[in-house]
Order: C-alpha cells, then sequence, then structure tokens
C-alpha cells in the first residue's frame, strides 16, 4: 500500500476546518501581499503585522501625468481632479516620478481576516470611482486595451503642433 499523501494548504492541513480558513495565516511580524486590477489599474496590497496593530498599505498606478509641453489642458485638469478628490476622500492621490499614484494606508483591527481585508480596501477605493472615470476622459488606464505603442494621453487631449510657415 503506498504511503498516504497530504495536502497542506496555507499551513493547515486538510480537511480543512472551515471556520479558521477565515483567518489569514500571519505570524507576528508577518507580512502578507497581493495585487489586482480593478477600474483598469493594477492595486498592490501590503498588510504588516506590528506589536499593538497591523497596517494596510494600497497602492495603485493610474497613469501619467502629461508634461505641460505635451498638453497644458490634461494637466492641468488632472491636478485639478487630483485636488478636490483629496479634500473629500481618504485615499489620496498623489505625484511620484511623473505618475499618478492613487493610495491609502491604515491600521485593521485583528484578527485579520480575508474578508476584513478585502472589505477595508474595497471601502476606499469604491468612493474613488468618479474621480478615476474623470482622470480616464484625459489618459488611458495602464491595465485598458490598446494598440501597440499607443499613448496613454488621449488623442483628443494631445497637444496639436502649430503648421509650419509656407516656404517663399
Amino acid at each position: 500500500m503506498a504511503d498516504p499523501k497530504h495536502l497542506i494548504v496555507g499551513g493547515m492541513c486538510l480537511p480543512l476546518d472551515i471556520e479558521a480558513l477565515e483567518s489569514l495565516p500571519i505570524n507576528p511580524g508577518g507580512v502578507f501581499q497581493f495585487d489586482f486590477i480593478f477600474h483598469h489599474i493594477r492595486f498592490a496590497i501590503r498588510y504588516e503585522e506590528h506589536d499593538a496593530h497591523g497596517s494596510l498599505r494600497v497602492v495603485g498606478d493610474v497613469g501619467p501625468l502629461p508634461f505641460s509641453a505635451e498638453s497644458p489642458a490634461a494637466r492641468a485638469g488632472l491636478n485639478q481632479i487630483m485636488s478636490r478628490a483629496n479634500e473629500v476622500l481618504a485615499a489620496k492621490f498623489r505625484l511620484g516620478l511623473g505618475r499618478i499614484i492613487l493610495g491609502c494606508e491604515n491600521e485593521i483591527e485583528r484578527p485579520v481576516t480575508a474578508t476584513k481585508m478585502i472589505a477595508t480596501v474595497a471601502c476606499h477605493l469604491i468612493p474613488c470611482v468618479p474621480y478615476l472615470d474623470l482622470i480616464a476622459i484625459y489618459i488611458r488606464p495602464p491595465q485598458a486595451p490598446a494598440k501597440r505603442g499607443e499613448p496613454a494621453l488621449r488623442r483628443e487631449w494631445r497637444h496639436k503642433a502649430l503648421p509650419k510657415p509656407a516656404r517663399r
């Protein structure tokens, strides 16, 4: 007779206790990370255990902020959207290396469960949807379908070159 095989998932051997499965297997001082795509934007999630609490960090790259020479109107519009959104939202828009970043960081109660983690992320991102829709008027979200080599800045916002004067 063959040796019995055991399947171990998340440190638990089958058969799984459904109630125990809900809490995430994070050791004290441990880290839990994952990413997902929401609204054609990749978001990275990082949960870290600390002595008194756990902290949850959500970061997403919304797209590039166009240069003023590329499109002054688009740049001004995007800055206005980010400014107004930051006045209202718990999550914040900021600039990092010429990119628009949406993120938040907050404490999360223990025990950390998958449901609690996803619900916390959703509570921060769902109110951002109208602002992400406005931003998408100017720039294509990074994960949105596009033709090869197509720039992120929408065509109607690209700065049009002045016609060259006719030679005499």
